[in-house]
C-alpha cells in the first residue's frame, strides 16, 4: 500500500528545526527572549537542476554530501539566535581575515565539515575493521577465504552498529543534546500530522509518534546494513590475493572509497521504504525505527511551536515565490551584511557606502575593521536598500553626501551636488584668491554646497541666492552643521541681491532642455526638484540671464564661473565672449568635457554704480 508522503524533510538544530522543501528551506529557532526567529532561503529545485541531480543513486550521493555541509552551517547559523551576541573576534581571527581575505565562519565549517568525516571514517570505518582483523588473528581464521570473508565483514558491520548505537546512548546524556534530540521528535511529529491531513496545531502534533521513515537515523542503519551485504557480495580485498596487512590496507580503503556508491543506494531503498507500508518494508525499517528511541525524544509545547513555524515558512515559500524571505535577528559580519545589500542592489559599491552610513565608517578599510552589526543596524541598512530598490537616488537616501571634502546634507528640496559640479568649484576658488577677502554670490545655490565649499577654503564673504525657499532652508542647515558662516537670499537670480556688488558670481543653473527631462534616469527625473533642472526649451535660458544681468553685480575685473552641461560650453561661450575674456576647465572623463566656464569681465564693460540702471 502506499503512503501519504510530503517532499518536506527535516532537521533539528540547536534549540531550533529546520524544514525544507523542493525548492526552499526555513530553519526556526527559539531565541534566549522567547521569541521564535525565522531563516529561509530559496534554492534550485532538482527539476531546475541537470539530470544528475535526478539520477537515481547519484542524487543519493548529492544530497549525502550535501547533507554534512548544510548540517554544520546550520548549527552554526542555529547558535547564533541560541547564543545571542557574539563575543568580539580575537585578534588573531581579525589578522587571518585581513590577511588572507577570508570569511572566519566559513573556514570554521570547513573545517568542521573535514574533522567531521574523518572522525566518521576513523569510527565506523578504520576501528571495526581494525577489531574484526584482531580478531580473525586471535582465532587464526584466514580472512582471505572469501567464505570467511563473509563472516568477516558480519562481524565488522555488527561491530560498526555497536559503535554508533553506543556513539547515540553517550551523546544523548548530554543536556543540549537531550534538548537537541527534542527538536528531532517535534520535527517528526509535524510532518507526520500534515501527511495524515491533520491541521497544524500544537495539540494536534503532540498526538503524532516521534518516529518517521524517512529519518536520518533509519538511513544510517540501512547504510551499515546495506555495507554489510554489499561487501559481502563485492569483496574488493579478495581480488589482491595479498597478505593480511596489504588486505587490512585494501579493506579500509575500498569502505571509504564505496561510501558514496553504498550511501548513494541506502538512499533510494530509504526512499522506497518510506513510500510504501507493507510487510516486506516494515520488517525493513524496523530495527531503525527502534534505533530512533535514542535519537528522539518527547518534545515539549514550545519544541512543537518551533517545528510547526518551520514548516509552515516552507509551505508558504513553496506555494508563492514572491512570499519574502527572512533572516534571524542577530549579528551580523560586516562583510555579510555587504554581500547581502549587494545582492539586493546590485552595485557593491553603494551597498558599502549604505553600511558606511549606518555604521559610521569613513573609509572602506575602516568599514571592514567595525564590529559586527546589530539588528538595528541590519534594519536601517535594510530599509535605506528598500529605498533605493524604489527608485530613490542613494544621496537621499543617505540624506548627505560628501562634496568637495564637506559632508552635505541632500533632500528632495534641492538638486544633489554632484563630483562635476567640483569642477567649477576648484576654478571658483581659484579666482577668488586673485582678490583680497573677496565677496562672492552663489546663484541658484540649492542645498548651498558651492557656496560652503568656496566660504570653506577662501577667506571671504559669501551669499547664496535661490528662488525656492525650501532649498534656502536645507542650505542654511547645511551651514550650521559645518559652522560656515553664508548669507542666505530668496530670490530669482539677481533680484534678492539689488545694489550690491561682487568680485566672483558663480552659478550652477538648471541647464536641462524642457523635452529632455523626460528621458532622464528615474532617479533624477522622478526626485530631484523640476525648478532645479528645467533650463528652458534649449537649456540657455538662465544662462541668457545671467550673462545680461552680470555686469552690473560684478567689481571691476570680476568674474563669473558657470557651470555648463554636457556640449553646451561653446554655445554659453558664445553668450559671453562680447563682453568676457573667457576659458573653460574640464573633469576628469576620458576624453574630457568642458564643465565650467571662466569668465572675466572686460574692463570696458564694467558698470560703476553711478551708472547702474
Amino acid at each position: 500500500m502506499k503512503k501519504n508522503c510530503t517532499n518536506i524533510g527535516g532537521q533539528a538544530v540547536l534549540e531550533g528545526v529546520m524544514m525544507r522543501g523542493e525548492s526552499s528551506m526555513a530553519t526556526a529557532c527559539r531565541a534566549p527572549s522567547g521569541e521564535i526567529e525565522v531563516d529561509s532561503y530559496r534554492f534550485k529545485s532538482a527539476k531546475e537542476k541537470s539530470w544528475v541531480h535526478r539520477a537515481p543513486i547519484i542524487r543519493g550521493v548529492i544530497s549525502f554530501f550535501s547533507s554534512l555541509v548544510m548540517g554544520i552551517k546550520l548549527t552554526n547559523r542555529s547558535a547564533e539566535v541560541y547564543a545571542g551576541e557574539e563575543e568580539e573576534p580575537s585578534r588573531f581571527e581579525k589578522w587571518l581575515a585581513k590577511t588572507f581575505n577570508v570569511d572566519i565562519m566559513k573556514v570554521i565549517t570547513a573545517i568542521g565539515v573535514v574533522l567531521g568525516i574523518l572522525l566518521s571514517i576513523g569510527l565506523f570505518v578504520f576501528v571495526p575493521q581494525l577489531a574484526a582483523t584482531g580478531i580473525f588473528s586471535l582465532a587464526k581464521i584466514d580472512a582471505s577465504n572469501f567464505g570467511w570473508g563473509v563472516l568477516y565483514n558480519f562481524i565488522a558491520g555488527f561491530i560498526r552498529m555497536a559503535i554508533f548505537i553506543i556513539y547515540l546512548v553517550l551523546i544523548s546524556l548530554m543536556k543540549d543534546i537531550k534538548r537537541l534530540f527534542g527538536y528531532h521528535g517535534a520535527e517528526h511529529k509535524t510532518i507526520s500530522a500534515y501527511e495524515n491531513g491533520l491541521e497544524l496545531t500544537v495539540e494536534n502534533v503532540q498526538k503524532m509518534t516521534t518516529r518517521h521513515d524517512r529519518c536520518g537515523t533509519t538511513f544510517m542503519f540501512i547504510v551499515m546494513a546495506f555495507s554489510i551485504l554489499f561487501f559481502s557480495i563485492f569483496p574488493v580485498e579478495l581480488l589482491a590475493n595479498a597478505g593480511t596487512v596489504v588486505n587490512f590496507i585494501l579493506r579500509v580503503l575500498s569502505r571509504i572509497v564505496m561510501i558514496p556508491l553504498v550511501a548513494g543506494i541506502s538512499y533510494e531503498l530509504l526512499k522506497l521504504f518510506a513510500r510504501y507500508d507493507n510487510w516486506f518494508t516494515r520488517i525493513c525499517k524496523q530495527p531503525g525505527l527502534w534505533l530512533q528511541k535514542l535519537t528522539t525524544r518527547q518534545p515539549d509545547d514550545e519544541m512543537v511551536e518551533v517545528a510547526i513555524v518551520a514548516f509552515r515558512e516552507v509551505l508558504a515559500l513553496e506555494a508563492d515565490k514572491e512570499y519574502p524571505l527572512k533572516s534571524f535577528d542577530v549579528d551580523m559580519p560586516v562583510k555579510e551584511a555587504v554581500e547581502k545589500l549587494t545582492e539586493k542592489l546590485g552595485e557593491k559599491a553603494e551597498a558599502e557606502l549604505i553600511v558606511m552610513h549606518v555604521t559610521g565608517a569613513k573609509t572602506r578599510t575602516e568599514l571592514y575593521e567595525m564590529p559586527d552589526l546589530d539588528v538595528e543596524k541590519q534594519k536601517s541598512c535594510k530599509k535605506f536598500a528598500d529605498r533605493r530598490v524604489g527608485g530613490a537616488p542613494l544621496q537621499y537616501v543617505l540624506g548627505e553626501t560628501c562634496f568637495y571634502g564637506l559632508d552635505i546634507k541632500t533632500d528632495a528640496r534641492a538638486l544633489i551636488p554632484r563630483f562635476d559640479t567640483e569642477v567649477v568649484v576648484e576654478a571658483a576658488i581659484k579666482e577668488a584668491k586673485r582678490y583680497t577677502k573677496p565677496s562672492v554670490l552663489d546663484l541658484c545655490t540649492g542645498s548651498g554646497a558651492i557656496a560652503l565649499a568656496i566660504k570653506q577654503n577662501v577667506d571671504s564673504t559669501v551669499v547664496g541666492t535661490d528662488i525656492s525657499r525650501d532649498a534656502l532652508e536645507l542650505a542654511e542647515t547645511n551651514s550650521l552643521a559645518l559652522g560656515l558662516d553664508v548669507e542666505w537670499k530668496c530670490g530669482s537670480l539677481f533680484r534678492a541681491v539689488k545694489n550690491r556688488r561682487f568680485d566672483l558670481i558663480v552659478a550652477n543653473p538648471p541647464y536641462i532642455q524642457s523635452g529632455a527631462i523626460a528621458d532622464l534616469d528615474k532617479e533624477v527625473r522622478e526626485y530631484e526638484p523640476r525648478l532645479a533642472l528645467d533650463g528652458g526649451a534649449d537649456g540657455l535660458d538662465f544662462y541668457r540671464d545671467i550673462v545680461a544681468a552680470a555686469p552690473a553685480y560684478l567689481n571691476k575685473g570680476g568674474c563669473l564661473v558657470l557651470e555648463v552641461g554636457q556640449g553646451q560650453a561653446e554655445l554659453v561661450i558664445d553668450l559671453l565672449q562680447d563682453k568676457f575674456d573667457v576659458l573653460t576647465a574640464c573633469d576628469m572623463n576620458d576624453p574630457p568635457i568642458e564643465r565650467a566656464v571662466i569668465a572675466v569681465l572686460k574692463d570696458e564693460y564694467y558698470v560703476p554704480p553711478t551708472e547702474k540702471k
